[in-house]
């Protein structure tokens, strides 16, 4: 006989009995019978579970899943490259862990890997569910811009997981322990009562497997991990394990709270029937989790309303290629899921084709096939040969769909590196259930032989990974549409500092614009805090945005203001807390960094001598206040502030005191009466008139205890006496600043929480003189839009300094302030840039406010803007644009890998021609390792049109808000340019018309346009 034909005779019949064996009940295709309950060891070590994370099979094997979100990094994937960050460095390393486990029979993985483009809505849905309901909570009127986030976003989102099963035999542990087991069960079984519909965990408890089950979870999960280089993982339950098998067998009718009744959450439901008590308990959950009516059709399978096609690998790929290749190849409308079980004994499998192949060897047409099997028999003296199947699946909602998306699959996954696949199945429903998560234990019909390594680098194991996933508030989404969610300010990270530089034009403003917008979408029950220093009025939009969405008794919760150098907007550098009389340390620490910003030698972009000068003006901030605050306080004068005056009238306290007393009485006096007396305002005025003012302030340097120390201390370089030097930089300060050198006038409501404020008018030229005069701004801006941020971090000190009847008011601030996290952005920073002095000030107070819950975003052009502190300390980076010459700074600083830095600069920059967003390198530092990403950030049309900062944009958008309003104008715009800009159209109206105003007739064509729907 030929023994060629007989080898082939004996696979093929073996091959049929595993395709075309078939079970009489669905039911009973799912192996899961019960659960492996939680130890004390177990609530130790994993002390986040609430359920059993381990299940039983009816053979005994015991079963745990991994949600593996992704990786962490995206892992360079050429095969030359094996150094850290690389693909093939986690192929090294899991199988190097994986290694000894498998020249042994018992474990078993699988790697379970879905995409439904169905699905999408249903993640950004899910993730903006919180956000409708905050602001319901808040009375925000935002409800249409979230409900464009679904509608812009759904086209271009996938949901995509992936799930890591491992599976632990008996055959692991010894026979005596075995025995032992059985013969325990044996005489529980005779003394418990019967309930064969029932989950039974006693019947499959036994230490030793789960001990050693326990041992390889650690061993492929550390491996996995990479050191936090390679995948991030997650342990489910049992409750989410199940939830997911039910949602793959029945898609969209699975409840999304539904979950498996294990044994500790059970009740009692139905009637006894004779002496079986399985009503009292759990039922199975093979019972649970396939109850679903299967029917067949030829090699198609239909369950919970869809049609179900399947493709097994039959010759694995000629040509190793990886995961991404696969996803790549399958065009983003087909859903599919793979299943890639890999099991050890692939040698043990092919012994008898081995004996049979040796003894034949000597026939030229087997001599291929013996060479091959030799190959790997060599191969497994080193490294395991396995036995692997690959089963993959898709559906549709007809049979029409998903035969076309069968062979839509099947046609990608030959060209996958070439490989053989079949779509005939003699029991399609066991195919079927061969690709579902973690059901069965058994593998698909084709076995394959490849060694350790080989296996693993087919894997899944260089997808995008988020700490976030379900939780939230910014969905991104990755160039194949993987849906990438984003927490702002999350506890995922310990620090909370943003770095976004890029060129302008790109989308810079509108991404700030928009991660504020989400912050605002998500506050719990009020507006959040939120402080936004710019030049050049890219805020505005989105400060008219929030004006827009709340009712009119609140619309100064969110105000803009435009800075002048002008006594309209004086704000005093000296104010300190209402009812105090000296300031509390951070309100020192901004008068200290203000006062040597004005004693900066533009040269050097540092203070002369920087030592002395900061101790000697830190000593005349305190005899300051010491002088008029204790010593000589200032004299109340009527006639000075109308409001006080009124309020001293109407509330009859002039008359309580004579005109002596009158001309006694400080404005601290003055302040206290009108306080106690409910005059608020006409009080806070009152206390403005109290506080010491620049001018005053350089007069008192020359007190004795400043020239006693200081007298003599000459400036750097020069024979000029340093106080004498710094009373000239304060004096010129007064004049170079009149909006800091006088009394306060520009009071902002107590109840605003947005404020931004733009400094275009007040910022200055490109200078050195000139850039000193902006930074001083910036941090002038700062205090006046979020200076009390850090109060909860002072409350102590500020109960100290505060007279008890000003407590209450205090307290509500500090307890507003409390709640939530704050935000503060900084703007077009470039214009800063070279001072030294500015820089290292804002860095102090960022590192400062890590603790006081604040998130600060710092935006600029271009990277090398921030100074080498600030890079170092930054946890988040937003890059839309960098050098090359950055990519060692962003490749040492932020551990990006060089191979993607350079892979983004080779993509274009800007808004896609397709609509689907701009792409965004995103760099996140998170408690658990660095998360680097090329992402796309998309942004509908009405958003767009609300935080657009591109001039001929805003100029349009103006014009018609003019006409129109600010909610219809942005309406109108969103519906002729849904791209989000109208650039293009004016500049080709202006070469091609002979106009004066072509921004003028645009927006009167809109209007007319509208006709009566105006």
């Amino acid at each position: 006989m030929n023994i060629n034909r007989l080898i082939f005779t004996i696979e093929d019949c073996l091959n049929t009995l595993s395709r075309f064996s078939v079970a009489s009940s669905f039911v009973e295709y799912c192996d899961l019978r019960t659960v492996i309950g939680l130890d004390r060891q177990d609530r130790e070590r994993r002390p986040w579970l609430n359920s059993p994370y381990i299940a039983a099979t009816k053979r005994g094997e015991y079963l745990s899943v991994f949600e593996v979100s992704g990786a962490f990094r995206e892992m360079d994937e050429a095969s030359d490259q094996t150094g850290p960050g690389s693909l093939e460095s986690l192929i090294t390393s899991m199988s190097d862990s994986l290694n000894t486990a498998y020249k042994n029979s018992g474990h078993k993985i699988s790697f379970v890997f879905e995409r439904d483009p169905d699905m999408g809505k249903e993640e950004i849905e899910d993730m903006v569910a919180p956000q409708k309901r905050s602001l319901a909570n808040t009375g925000i009127q935002l409800q249409d811009v979230v409900d464009e986030k679904v509608t812009t976003l759904s086209p271009w989102l996938v949901r995509e997981r992936c799930w890591l099963a491992i599976w632990s035999g008996p055959d692991l542990i010894s026979n005596s322990d075995r025995t032992a087991h059985d013969e325990l069960v044996r005489r529980l079984a005779e003394r418990v009562p019967k309930a064969r519909f029932a989950q039974s965990p006693w019947q499959w408890t036994l230490s030793a497997l789960k001990i050693r089950h326990e041992a390889f979870l650690d061993n492929v999960e550390q491996a996995l991990r990479h050191s936090s280089d390679g995948l991030i993982l997650r342990l489910l339950d049992i409750h989410e394990v199940g939830r997911e098998i039910r949602r793959q067998t029945e898609r969209h009718s699975t409840p999304r709270n539904w979950q498996p009744h294990l044994p500790e959450d059970a009740q009692p439901a139905g009637y006894r029937w004779t002496d079986d008590e399985s009503v009292l308990h759990a039922p199975s959950l093979h019972l649970q989790l396939f109850n679903t009516q299967v029917t067949t059709q030829g090699n198609l399978v239909q369950a919970g309303g869809l049609w179900h096609g399947m493709v097994s690998i039959t010759l694995p790929p000629q040509n190793l290629q990886t995961f991404n290749e696969l996803v790549r190849a399958v065009p983003r409308a087909v859903p599919w899921r793979i299943r890639m079980d890999l099991m050890p004994g692939g040698m043990k499998a092919l012994n008898l084709k081995k004996t049979l192949l040796t003894y034949s060897s000597f026939i030229s047409a087997v001599r291929p096939m013996y060479e091959s099997v030799m190959t790997l028999a060599a191969t497994d003296e080193k490294e395991p040969v396995c036995i692997m199947t690959i089963m993959a699946s898709t559906w549709g909602k007809t049979r029409e769909i998903c035969t076309r998306n069968q062979a839509i699959l099947k046609s990608a996954i030959e060209g996958w590196g070439v490989c053989g696949t079949t779509t005939t199945f003699g029991d399609p429903r066991r195919a079927w259930v061969n690709t579902i998560l973690a059901a069965s234990g058994g593998s698909g019909p084709v076995p394959l032989y490849p060694p350790l390594s080989h296996a693993i680098s087919l894997f899944p194991l260089n997808r995008a990974g988020s700490v976030w996933r379900g939780k939230g508030n910014l969905m991104l989404h990755t160039e194949d549409g993987s849906a990438f969610e984003v927490g702002l300010a999350s506890s995922q990270q310990n620090k909370h500092t943003e770095l976004a530089p890029g060129d302008p034009g790109l989308g810079k403003s509108v991404l700030i614009n928009t991660l504020s917008e989400i912050q605002i979408s998500s506050a719990q029950k009020n507006l959040p805090f939120i402080a936004y220093i710019d030049k050049g009025y890219s805020a505005q939009g989105l400060v008219q945005l929030i004006r827009d969405s709340l009712p009119p008794e609140r619309k100064d919760e969110a105000v803009g203001i435009i800075l002048s150098n002008d006594p309209e907007y004086t704000r005093n550098l000296f104010d300190v807390m209402y009812g105090a009389k000296k300031p509390i340390t951070p309100e020192k620490n901004f008068m200290l960094s203000v006062l040597c910003a004005l004693c900066v030698d533009t040269g050097t972009g540092q203070p002369c001598n920087p030592g002395d000068t900061r101790q000697i003006i830190n000593q005349l901030i305190e005899l300051a206040f010491k002088e008029y605050g204790e010593n000589n306080p200032r004299l109340y004068r009527a006639s000075t502030e109308e409001l006080v005056d009124s309020a001293l009238q109407d509330s009859g306290l002039y008359e309580k005191h004579d005109a002596t007393w009158w001309a006694r009485s400080t404005w601290f006096e003055v302040r206290d009466m009108l306080h106690n007396a409910g005059y608020i305002m006409a009080a806070q005025r009152a206390h403005y008139q109290a506080m010491p003012q620049l001018p005053e302030v350089s007069s008192m340097l020359g007190h004795t205890s400043l020239r006693d120390v200081f007298g003599t201390v000459q400036r750097d370089g020069s024979n000029e006496l340093l106080l004498d030097y710094i009373r000239r930089a304060l004096e010129q300060g007064h004049n170079d600043y009149p909006m800091i050198s006088g009394y306060t006038r520009f009071m902002i409501n107590p109840e605003t929480r947005v404020i931004a404020v733009d400094l275009n008018n007040v910022a200055g030229d490109k200078t050195p003189a000139g850039r000193l005069k902006t930074g001083i701004m910036y941090l002038l801006a700062g205090q006046i839009a979020g200076g009390d941020f850090t109060l909860p971090q002072y409350r102590d000190e500020v109960l100290k300094q505060l007279p008890r009847e000003y407590h209450e008011i205090a307290l509500k601030r500090i307890n507003q302030l409390d709640q939530e996290v704050k935000t503060k952005v900084y703007d077009e920073l470039h214009n800063a840039r070279g001072i030294d002095f500015i820089w290292e000030n804002l860095d102090t107070q960022e590192r400062e406010q890590r603790k006081f819950a604040i998130r600060t975003v710092l935006s600029t052009q271009y990277l090398r803007d921030y100074p080498e502190s600030v890079l170092k300390s930054a946890n988040t980076l937003w890059l839309l644009r960098y050098k090359p010459e950055d990519i060692p700074v962003l490749r040492d600083n932020f551990n990006v890998p060089e191979f993607m830095l350079k892979r983004f600069l080779k993509m274009p920059e800007g808004p896609a021609p397709d609509g689907s967003g701009v792409p965004v390198l995103g760099v996140f530092r998170v408690k658990s390792g660095t998360l680097a990403r090329i992402l796309k950030f998309t942004v509908g049309p009405l958003e767009l049109w609300a935080l657009n900062s591109s001039p001929k944009d805003s100029a349009l958008r103006k014009t018609l808000t003019n006409k129109l309003g600010s909610v219809r104008a942005r309406k109108i715009l969103a519906e002729n340019f849904p791209r989000g800009s109208a650039t293009s159209l004016i500049e080709h109206r202006a070469g091609q018309h002979n106009s004066d105003n072509v921004i003028e007739e645009l927006a009167s064509e809109l209007i007319r346009k509208q006709g009566y729907n105006l």
